[in-house]
């Protein structure tokens, strides 16, 4: 459990936006699906141009943009920081660290198959103390 490969943690559903939504769309998408970022992606399939956050939405709202008339391509962060399923939780983790965010997409190739949170390492991180507190009482009975 200890080196896990992403793909056993990631969340697989992930929601996708055309570069062409307002800002007002983004926001609506966050609180009608309870989530805090959407993959900005040409057509579907594609593979993801960039990010969309709350946080960029907030900032929007800050410098006072027109949130009916401000498009995704311009509030996303790009290019995508990203990972594959393969990879081992600690290095997305220290990606995730290194760079500062919170999300960071999985592709496999060029398809987008899900996206690593901060969240789904909170979530994990219990699973794997109580992993390494069970092999060392069985190497101490052992």
């Amino acid at each position: 459990m200890i080196d896990q490969p992403v793909g056993s943690v990631m969340t697989r559903s992930v929601r996708t936006v055309s570069p062409e939504i307002t800002a007002c769309e983004v926001a609506r998408t966050f609180a009608d699906h309870g989530i805090g970022s959407v993959l900005v992606v040409a057509a579907d399939g594609d593979a993801p141009l960039g990010i969309v956050t709350q946080s960029d939405v907030m900032r929007a709202v800050a410098d006072e943009a027109d949130l009916t008339t401000t498009r995704a391509k311009t509030l996303m962060s790009a290019p995508l920081v990203t990972t594959t399923s393969g990879a081992e939780i600690h290095e997305a983790a220290a990606v995730m660290r290194d760079r500062s965010i919170r999300r960071l997409p999985v592709l496999d190739g060029e398809e987008l198959v899900g996206i690593l949170t901060t969240t789904d390492l909170a979530h994990y991180l219990p699973r794997l103390r109580n992993t390494i507190l069970r092999e060392r009482a069985d190497a101490e009975d052992g």
